[in-house]
């Protein structure tokens, strides 16, 4: 028997959850969730994660342990990106010296200036 397949919004999700939930629990549906007319994401019932993964040939835990693993990553980088975005960037011309004059010069003559 083919499994029975469900398109919907968010919304009706939302609206619907517990009825929607129970369609994929009881009847082992598949519900296919759209935002925008765009497929977002599919809600399976465990019996079809459990085929998925040993098609895959990787433990639910182990993929569980890996999307964490990746969204702890993702966060840091984000968190990491805000933080260059924050501090201030100091104008190239205070890193290099003056046209003609080297590093030694340079810090003679900036030390001679204060």
């Amino acid at each position: 028997m083919p499994t029975e397949i469900r398109k919907i919004s968010f919304t009706e999700f939302r609206k619907h959850a517990s009825r929607e939930l129970k369609f994929v629990h009881e009847e082992m549906g598949h519900l296919w969730l759209h935002h925008h007319r765009k497929p977002m994401c599919v809600v399976i019932p465990m019996r079809d994660e459990m085929v998925l993964h040993r098609a895959i040939g990787l433990n639910p835990d182990e993929a569980l342990h890996r999307a964490r693993v990746d969204h702890a990553r993702r966060v840091a980088a984000i968190e990491d990106r805000a933080r260059w975005r924050s501090e201030p960037v100091l104008p190239l011309s205070g890193d290099y010296p003056p046209m003609g004059m080297d590093d030694a010069g340079y810090a003679a003559w900036k030390a001679a200036r204060r």
